[in-house]
């Protein structure tokens, strides 16, 4: 009985070990999306975003989820799988809109961090 109850205890020392060792991920490698700017093209109805997220983890940290509001109501959900190189890059949306429409844009990126942008409003 106590030969078991050593090798368990070996086991669980071994298994904490690398629970941590492999599964800690220092906050540096992930950080939320640093900022959001919308620009807006009347003539083409393009909505771009501008959007500026630095990570060390690009294959598991990366900018999953694009909600759009358009005057408030939700337009436009947009699902990711990777990010483009570089960490400052672009996504364009063709979306209607007139003189006075507004928009707002969230960014959510895969460890649940998001940045949302400050109203827009079409000029």
């Amino acid at each position: 009985m106590k030969k078991n109850i050593g090798s368990t205890q070996s086991l669980v020392i071994v298994l904490l070990f690398f629970s941590v060792v492999f599964g800690y991920q220092p906050s540096c490698y992930a950080s939320p999306p640093e900022s959001l700017q919308l620009t807006y093209n009347k003539s083409t109805q393009t909505l771009v975003v501008n959007i500026a997220h630095d990570t060390m983890l690009k294959g598991s940290h990366f900018i999953k989820f694009i909600e759009i509001k358009k005057n408030g109501a939700v337009v436009s959900i947009n699902k990711y799988e990777s990010q483009p190189t570089g960490d400052k890059f672009s996504y364009s949306y063709k979306i209607p809109a007139i003189e006075e429409d507004t928009f707002q844009v969230t960014a959510t990126c895969t460890k649940k961090d998001s940045v949302t942008s400050p109203l827009y409003t079409v000029k």
